[in-house]
């Protein structure tokens, strides 16, 4: 259970966008959200995932049956929780996660935070409308978001999801915190994808503690065939 919740919410993280009405976005975040969408791709490419005791390897290939593939270790040997973490994955992956996705145009509360001459790091709030997964929706007001955005050449580098204080997803489970950083790299294309996104969970459940760490890696993107 604990590792499909922190699944679970590194998948929120990767399509959180908030749905804002009446909050302009920064002209060079609209930009980069056009440049993306002019560019996009359909890519194959490799994803590793790790946790404190597992590592799964995994292809995508947009033309396949199912799409994400594990590659190792074998599907039959996970157990109940870890499978269905994996199908849900599979279900709901469609590609390579664009960093500058066209959902970001809908952010909600853009706040600039600091410049740094080459870069301007903003906050944003998500809301449920933001996030797919339907368990995840019940908590998007808990999470607060983060953005680095370049200057010249506008695109994302770096994106950062996080609960600025404990809560409760469902009965008899407290997060106390969650912390997700998501790198983004360039792709064949130019524009950047969330290349590595780590997460950390730490609270308890069911009377027990848990904390959880997750590093997914997606790389070797290529044309699809």
């Amino acid at each position: 259970m604990l590792r499909s919740l922190a699944a679970l919410l590194a998948a929120a993280a990767l399509s959180a966008s908030a749905a804002a009405e009446n909050a302009p976005i920064p002209n060079a975040l609209a930009q980069a959200v056009a440049a993306t969408q002019a560019a996009k791709a359909p890519y194959a490419f490799d994803l590793d995932l790790a946790f404190e005791d597992a590592n799964w390897r995994a292809r995508f290939n947009p033309r396949t049956n199912p799409r994400l593939q594990l590659v190792e270790p074998n599907i039959g040997t996970l157990e109940n929780d870890e499978r269905r973490a994996f199908e849900r994955m599979s279900e709901n992956m469609e590609g390579p996660s664009w960093c500058a996705s066209e959902e970001m145009t809908r952010v909600a509360d853009v706040r600039l935070l600091r410049d740094d001459g080459d870069t301007a790091t903003y906050a944003f709030q998500p809301t449920r409308e933001s996030i797919r997964g339907e368990q995840a929706r019940a908590y998007a007001q808990r999470l607060r978001g983060e953005f680095v955005l370049t200057k010249s050449a506008p695109d994302l580098v770096r994106v950062r999801i996080y609960t600025p204080r404990a809560f409760s997803p469902m009965p008899l489970v407290s997060v106390e915190r969650i912390n997700i950083e998501i790198s983004c790299a360039a792709a064949p294309n130019g524009r950047r994808y969330a290349a590595e996104t780590v997460s950390e969970v730490r609270g308890a459940a069911f009377g027990q503690a848990f904390e959880e760490r997750s590093v997914q890696r997606t790389h070797g993107l290529r044309p699809a065939s």
